[in-house]
């Protein structure tokens, strides 16, 4: 906790640290072939190095092994998901075995660092829905979840980083208030990290569009680090912790990235796709289609991403009980699919005419 107090604060030297570090490796970027090049589905007009991951990897466990934070297993899972990431950035991986890395991590996680799912909470009722020996192979497809989800919303300057930094906000919040203060330094140096990205990513005075992308290897690796905290925060699985919000919270947190994750999965699957196959029509392509600009497409993706976060912490506060929590998130959830799906379809129609 020191870092919290000390006048050489950690976290503006993370976000200097990051933009600096992102800088450096931008030139290095198009000789080795670590660019996102534009396609019809993307919104970018020019190569864009996808540096922002690595930047960020490299500032936050430099800084953290600096302080002498105990993070050897964050370091060694999030090595994993971030090269697995960077491999597919440069010569694209088919889902099995990105699917297989990321499980690798999530098992380092578990077995390592002693993070798991032991339960779901109250989710259906006033009863604790126990997961017994389904825990281990639970956990890894929840987290999973979480880590897939996050990278299917990066599509948008600026969206990733600021739905992380949402999501990381609410998780300190309800950690702070739970007494879970081993958690803080951990996520403010994260979201500084994130910031000093987003000054080279998000649309602003200084950039007319983004100067380099998190790659699917930070989008993964942000996801991962949203999956690790949600589990441990949510589970209190390790001896003498205890859990710092139910688990129902943490998707209402990642609420909207997991439901238009589970909408286009559908979709695709309907049309005879992969569930992985690119597309057109994720969440921030419907606001860009009813005209928005991408300032605010961002604001109008991160608006719904802080609300649901909000109503998540505000859920826990109250003591709303958690199962009423899941169906209102199940009524919710089913709006939100019938509006894009009412909107998707007015919009194939113009089109066509």
């Amino acid at each position: 906790m020191n870092a919290l107090v000390s006048p050489i604060s950690p976290y503006a030297l993370a976000l200097l640290a990051t933009t600096a570090v992102a800088l450096a490796l931008i030139p290095l970027a198009r000789p080795t072939g670590w660019l996102d090049v534009p396609d019809a589905r993307k919104v970018h007009a020019s190569p864009t190095p996808l540096v922002g991951g690595v930047a960020i990897f490299i500032v936050f466990f430099a800084l953290s092994g600096w302080l002498g934070w105990p993070v050897g297993w964050l370091l060694a899972a999030s090595a994993i998901v971030l090269l697995t990431g960077l491999i597919d950035d440069r010569w694209p991986l088919s889902a099995a075995v990105r699917f297989v890395a990321q499980a690798l991590a999530c098992c380092v996680m578990i077995f390592g660092a002693g993070i798991w799912l032991d339960d779901f909470g109250q989710l259906f009722g006033p009863f604790t829905l126990q997961l017994g020996w389904l825990a281990v192979p639970i956990t890894v497809f929840s987290a999973l979840g979480v880590i897939n989800a996050f990278n299917m919303i990066d599509g948008l300057d600026g969206l990733s980083g600021s739905v992380f930094l949402v999501a990381a906000t609410a998780m300190g919040l309800l950690a702070a208030a739970a007494g879970r203060i081993d958690v803080l330094p951990l996520l403010g140096l994260m979201a500084s990290c994130v910031l000093g990205f987003l000054l080279l990513n998000a649309r602003l005075p200084w950039n007319d569009r983004a100067r380099t992308f998190l790659g699917d290897s930070g989008s993964v690796l942000l996801g991962f680090w949203l999956a690790w905290f949600f589990v441990d925060l949510g589970n209190g699985s390790r001896a003498g912790v205890e859990r710092a919000f139910a688990p129902m919270t943490a998707v209402w947190i990642i609420g909207i990235p997991l439901l238009d994750t589970t909408r286009l999965m559908r979709n695709r699957w309907k049309a005879g796709q992969s569930a992985f196959a690119a597309d057109k029509h994720h969440l921030h392509h419907a606001f860009l289609a009813a005209g928005c600009s991408v300032g605010q497409a961002w604001w109008g993706v991160v608006g719904l991403c802080a609300a649901s976060a909000a109503i998540g912490v505000a859920f826990e506060w109250l003591g709303v009980p958690e199962y009423v929590r899941f169906y209102v998130f199940v009524g919710a959830g089913l709006v939100y699919l019938r509006v894009l799906k009412r909107f998707w379809a007015a919009d194939s129609r113009t089109t066509a005419a």
